[in-house]
């Protein structure tokens, strides 16, 4: 990303309602292209024509949950080295930030969260 472009971040939840309150954070503090999945399957699409700076991810979700749309935008040349930050409020055993933290550039946010630690976290990401 050259200085003078915005950041481009896609989220990626189930719920719409929190793709709407995460993105009225982020955008309230940072400058940034939004783009928004409400799967993982989504998601891919989306991460096929589009390079993004960052993915912010939800764990659990139907079909394809976060860990394995990590691994597929891992796989994807283009986002090889996208960090991901993933947000849930159902994983909050050893075990599964674990998994998580077996996925290089990631972040682990377990709800409810500190939104200033958030965009701090993000902010880092994109510098």
């Amino acid at each position: 990303m050259s200085e003078n472009t915005q950041p481009k971040i896609l989220i990626v939840d189930d719920s719409q309602n929190n793709l709407f309150s995460l993105e009225a954070l982020i955008t309230e503090e940072i400058d940034a292209q939004m783009f928004e999945a409400l799967s993982g399957h989504a998601a891919l699409e989306i991460l096929q024509k589009e390079a993004v700076d960052l993915v912010i991810l939800d764990v659990q979700m139907p079909n394809l949950d976060g860990f394995e749309t990590a691994i597929q935008i891992r796989a994807l040349d283009n986002n090889k080295e996208t960090p991901i930050i993933f947000i849930t409020a159902a994983y909050d055993s050893a075990e599964f930030k674990a998994k998580g933290f077996s996925i290089e550039k990631m972040d682990y946010f377990t709800k409810p969260f500190d939104p200033e630690k958030l965009i701090s976290v993000i902010q880092s990401r994109l510098s």
